[in-house]
């Protein structure tokens, strides 16, 4: 029975009129590695994440988590945790409104309250949960964003890092996600060589071309 892995195998998907795939084709990233997936622009990143969450639909290939195919289940049943680039934090809302804004709303108060004390305590953030973002770094937000994504799912099974030109670098997100949630496989989606090829954790990557290229 495998682990928390996540794998794509033969995924290909239509971008700004043409189709779209990794290379290599077979993509695996194991609980407690980084994977890296660079695109050649912002548009073309966000484009495979949607495909990632089931916000898009791809032409052709396999999604699986642990073993199992996600590929044709709605957003709401992957698992996938998102942290978005930037974080993607309300400002007007304090650190632990944002991080309960990721619980879902059917839950009662009393359990919003028990899951946003234990992922921030879990990610260091009790001494913060009454500041507003603005008050914060920008890799503490990024932190704060993790735990948002954690609450949201109660059980992730994958970690999808965004990191673009123009926000924040994704490392420290990487690597309170690593530390914090060792049995899950992490995954940065990025528009960036230079700054990706600087993690300090990267353990395999891919690009995504144009499929029907040489």
């Amino acid at each position: 029975m495998p682990g928390l892995q996540l794998q794509l195998d033969g995924l290909s998907w239509e971008h700004d009129g043409s189709r779209r795939t990794l290379k290599p084709d077979h993509l695996l990233v194991e609980a407690a590695q980084t994977g890296v997936v660079l695109a050649d622009d912002a548009d073309d990143a966000e484009t495979f994440t949607d495909v990632l969450l089931g916000q898009a639909w791809p032409l052709k290939g396999r999604i699986l988590i642990a073993g199992r195919e996600i590929t044709s289940l709605p957003s709401e049943e992957r698992g996938i945790a998102l942290v978005p680039a930037g974080g993607g934090l309300f400002p007007h809302l304090t650190i632990e409104q944002n991080i309960g804004f990721g619980v879902r709303r059917r839950r009662r108060n009393d359990f919003r309250r028990g899951q946003v004390n234990y992922v921030a305590g879990r990610l260091n953030l009790h001494g913060f949960l009454g500041w507003r973002p603005h008050d914060l770094s920008p890799d503490e937000r990024l932190r704060v964003a993790l735990a948002r994504a954690m609450c949201h799912w109660q059980a992730a099974r994958a970690v999808v890092i965004e990191d673009r030109t123009g926000y924040t670098p994704c490392h420290a997100a990487v690597s309170e996600s690593l530390k914090a949630y060792p049995d899950l496989p992490v995954l940065v989606v990025s528009d960036d060589r230079h700054r990706v090829e600087m993690l300090r954790t990267p353990t395999v990557s891919w690009e995504i071309v144009d499929a029907d290229g040489p």
